[in-house]
């Protein structure tokens, strides 16, 4: 299993090296959202909060460029695993997003580390699928109901004041109880299934990787 991981982990590091998709992104080609669109999108962590009432963040790996954290909400014995997530980082962080990424590497959410710092974050949804259920993700998610489980695959982007970087892309593994496959498309829109097939094939192949995981 660690030979496999550590293919698809060099398989997928020698694609973005040949792909824009984690490069800065200068505001001239991209430009950051004006105050009068549509307000944000939940993130996941706020959508957690606010179906299960609490939520909270356990980091189970963090190597280099690859994070792999255990979203959830509930303490003790009622904790549940809302999502299992597998985060891809740049293999070189922006220097502007050098605190925040600290922030993220230390422990914290995402989302909510680059929104309290006055980010705008933004995603482009890449696959909606799903993957089986297996030992790793029944023991974190408390043997949810079903044997595939929803699969989200974007890339984030950041914005603020003119700027917008694309900081990592993610793989994100549903409780059944929390999102399912048809509820990806009805809170996100279509995803854009035609665009960087290989990166999503990478980070299928890697999220699948770290379920098999004892």
């Amino acid at each position: 299993m660690t030979t496999a991981r550590n293919r698809a982990r060099a398989a997928f590091a020698a694609l973005l090296a040949a792909l824009p998709l984690l490069a800065a992104l200068p505001s001239a080609s991209q430009p950051a959202r004006s105050a009068a669109e549509p307000a944000r999108e939940l993130l996941n962590s706020e959508r957690i909060a606010e179906r299960f009432g609490s939520y909270g963040v356990e980091v189970l790996a963090s190597d280099g460029p690859l994070r792999v954290s255990n979203l959830f909400s509930g303490t003790g014995a009622d904790k549940i695993g809302r999502t299992f997530a597998v985060v891809r980082y740049p293999d070189d962080v922006p220097a502007a997003l050098a605190r925040e990424h600290a922030e993220i590497a230390a422990g914290g959410s995402i989302g909510a580390v680059f929104a309290g710092h006055g980010w705008r974050v933004e995603k482009t949804h890449l696959h909606y699928g799903e993957l089986d259920a297996t030992p790793r993700s029944r023991a974190l998610m408390k043997d949810p109901p079903a044997a595939r489980l929803a699969v989200h695959v974007y890339a984030l982007d950041v914005a603020k004041d003119g700027r917008r970087y694309r900081y990592a892309v993610l793989a994100e593994v549903h409780h059944p109880d929390y999102l399912r496959l048809a509820d990806l498309p009805a809170i996100y829109g279509p995803a854009d299934s035609a665009r960087d097939p290989e990166v999503v094939a990478e980070m299928l192949a890697l999220t699948a990787a770290e379920l098999a995981r004892p």
